[in-house]
């Protein structure tokens, strides 16, 4: 049971304080309203870190025993529990994103001498 909440522990702050870190950073250069993007930034980098599952690599990487160093490389750079597409939402991205009607006017082939459609390359 100790050894859990150690992981627990280890978990949550390694999630919440580089956070916390990167907010505080950003608030430094707007010192006038520090802790709105302190806690603004730190808000967005959490919803990310838990997306991204990183308390659940750091929980699972202290149970495991690892060293500070291996723990955070493995919480915040492995690919092991990392939310990817099921084939539905990927047919979903490639049907109504990647070959919808908007996009595909401005790779139509035929339009490439048309001079009123934006084309970067």
């Amino acid at each position: 049971m100790g050894q859990k909440f150690k992981a627990f522990i280890i978990s949550a702050v390694g999630t919440v304080l580089p956070c916390f870190l990167a907010g505080a950073i950003v608030g430094l250069f707007f010192f006038s309203s520090f802790w709105y993007w302190t806690l603004g930034i730190s808000f967005l980098a959490l919803c990310y870190t838990i997306l991204d599952r990183v308390h659940l690599r750091l929980y699972l990487g202290s149970l495991k025993g690892l060293s500070a160093w291996q723990l955070l490389k493995y919480g915040y750079a492995a690919p092991e529990l990392r939310p990817t597409m099921s084939a539905a939402e990927y047919e979903w991205y490639m049907n109504w994103i990647i070959y919808s009607t908007p996009f595909r006017l401005f790779r139509d082939r035929r339009r490439r001498k048309d001079l009123s459609s934006f084309h970067h390359w």
